[in-house]
């Protein structure tokens, strides 16, 4: 059931971004952004669950699946609004703002998939997960900075 609510929700949000959201980015971009999200939220997972047992995902194939659907479809999808949408955002406050609104999104998100079973941390990581969501985005949002640099070099930004 958890799985079923998840692939719904994946497919809204992909149909949502893909054909409705005004896109500031280009598509090759938001494949690259993918991807590199995708692998950061993978090393996020194997060092969470592996490495320091904060995270136990239980033995049940619908929440294993569940939780593989969130860390490659979901997660990155919720960085591509964030970086979509902080290409558009003109000022630094502004800048400001979608960076906290998305790191309180995903920290929301995570704590959700832990209410629902997917995702339960061992010890309450509060203060953790905001910090790593934080981080999260600043670092996807120096990639993106890189990554215009070069992609962009001696061309006009649409």
């Amino acid at each position: 059931m958890v799985f079923l609510l998840y692939c719904f929700v994946s497919l809204f949000v992909y149909v949502y971004f893909m054909k409705y959201q005004q896109k500031h980015l280009h598509w090759l971009e938001i494949i690259f952004y993918w991807c590199v999200a995708s692998l950061l939220i993978q090393i996020r997972s194997a060092i969470f669950t592996m490495n320091m047992k904060n995270v136990v995902i239980p033995q049940s194939i619908m929440f294993e699946f569940s939780h593989v659907l969130i860390r490659l479809v979901l997660y990155p999808l919720v960085t591509l609004f964030y970086l979509n949408e902080i290409s558009a955002a003109a000022s630094k406050i502004k800048k400001t703002g979608v960076i906290i609104k998305y790191s309180v999104f995903l920290l929301g998100l995570e704590w959700v998939s832990d209410w629902l079973g997917v995702f339960n941390h061992t010890n309450p990581y509060l203060l953790g997960s905001g910090v790593f969501w934080l981080g999260y985005l600043m670092l996807m949002l120096i990639i993106m900075k890189v990554f215009h640099s070069k992609f962009y070099k001696g061309y006009h930004k649409p």
